[in-house]
């Protein structure tokens, strides 16, 4: 396409909305101040667009995997070709780690480009040998011009790696690098790229302090994935979960342990997070399940008696509006009082959950602290709980079923809608309580 003449218009910087005048309030997403000018060049559209028919036959390639099997699994199944993979987190999450040692996989397979706008050639020599992952055809650049490396491309690769697209520019835009117009056309040509050569391309993005990937919204839109890395900063675990998945289920996770020597793998990750044993006061242990994958968790509740006016509700791992709401139930179902008392939840092990099924667990946390008791171990509780204190079954009982089996449990206490020999069913939070510390079935 040619392109003739260039306008200004203005970008949400938050939805990516476009408007030709300027804007106080989004009409969209209804932020405020977030219309950025920037200059977008028209296109003529004399080309032709060839269409296919729906009935015609493709030939579908194989999704490439590694060594790497969990960065494979959180992709769907190995990577597919063609495809666009945006990875974020934090700084000092490992990012570059992981995917110079994904690239040094894929290397095996055939040429990988790694481009870095951040490290010079000899400090990625220097990490590539620390890791050990040196490959012959893995090739290493140290650049911020986008057009520069696709014109430098001799060989056919099946993948690149941009580090990070904060950095990179394209020639033609009046921008600063890191701007939205920067990093928006530089998307748009890695994706035609991607799609056009049939080669995978990954980008590392940065985050804002509130969390959200840096740059705008559209970015996320245009790639096929997007992954993010999380864990705390003092602690080698990271958590790598997929948000965003064209080719897979989205919500898949892959547990990492940050060494020297980079990121291992960790292939079961229950026992790193759950403490079968445990018989303390204020634990708790759940199965939820992320993705394909079912996982076994320690919850632990503390609470403290409070002599301010204003007890407190603080939650690690979950969130707070429902620990919110299970505190309310706490008091009203099982004869609880939390009204002067401070409650602090916390997931061991960094995981972030959502699966209402945690919900069981949670109040069987909060009334072992409370009453200063505990449950026999090995004992699980799964289900979601309603405002009426009923126990409601969850999705993929059977997983997590087969999970429990597979770490010995001795008892999981589900809701009664689910029928299985080995497991015990409860219809409300006080008989869950009840045969959990009786023992009865």
């Amino acid at each position: 396409m040619k392109r003739v003449r260039d306008r200004k218009i203005y970008v949400c910087s938050n939805c990516g909305y476009k408007s030709h005048k300027w804007f106080g309030k989004c009409p969209q997403c209804e932020e405020w101040n977030t219309a950025v000018e920037i200059e977008e060049a028209e296109e003529d559209v004399s080309s032709i667009v060839d269409f296919k028919s729906s009935t015609a036959t493709v030939d579908v390639q194989k999704r490439l995997t590694t060594s790497m099997g969990e960065m494979d699994r959180v992709l769907g199944g190995g990577l597919t070709p063609g495809s666009v993979v945006l990875v974020a987190g934090g700084p000092g999450m490992g990012k570059s780690t992981l995917l110079l040692e994904y690239a040094s996989a894929l290397a095996t397979k055939g040429y990988v480009y790694y481009v870095s706008g951040e490290e010079s050639v000899p400090q990625m020599l220097s990490r590539v040998k620390r890791l050990g992952v040196e490959r012959e055809k893995l090739l290493l650049t140290s650049t911020v011009s986008i057009d520069d490396v696709l014109a430098s491309i001799k060989k056919k690769p099946i993948a690149l790696v941009f580090d990070s697209i904060q950095t990179i520019h394209t020639s033609g835009m009046n921008a600063l690098t890191g701007s939205i117009s920067q990093m928006r056309e530089c998307t748009v040509k890695l994706v035609e790229y991607a799609k056009t050569s049939n080669a995978s391309v990954f980008m590392i993005g940065h985050i804002t302090k509130a969390g959200n990937i840096a740059g705008p919204m559209m970015l996320e839109h245009m790639v096929d994935t997007v992954l993010y890395l999380e864990g705390e900063s003092r602690s080698g675990r990271r958590i790598l979960r997929a948000i965003k998945n064209r080719f897979g289920p989205i919500e898949e996770i892959a547990v990492y342990e940050m060494r020297k020597n980079g990121m291992i793998e960790i292939s079961d990750p229950s026992r790193i997070f759950a403490d079968m044993e445990s018989e303390e006061v204020g634990n708790a242990i759940s199965i939820v399940v992320e993705g394909s994958r079912s996982l076994m968790i320690n919850v632990q509740a503390l609470t403290t008696p409070n002599h301010k006016s204003n007890p407190i509700r603080i939650a690690r791992g979950f969130e707070n509006a429902r620990l919110l709401m299970l505190t309310a139930l706490v008091s009203n179902y099982l004869r609880v009082s939390l009204e002067n008392r401070d409650v602090y939840l916390n997931v061991l092990g960094g995981l972030k959950i959502s699966d209402p099924g945690v919900d069981l667990a949670v109040i069987a946390a909060l009334y072992s602290s409370a009453k200063n008791i505990t449950f026999p171990s090995k004992t699980a509780f799964v289900g979601e709980v309603g405002l009426d204190g009923r126990i409601r079954t969850v999705q993929q009982m059977q997983m997590r079923v087969a999970e429990a089996r597979r770490m010995g449990l001795k008892r999981l206490i589900v809701s009664y809608q689910f029928k299985e020999d080995d497991v015990t069913g409860v219809r409300t939070v006080k008989e869950a309580i009840t045969k959990a510390l009786s023992g009865d079935e």
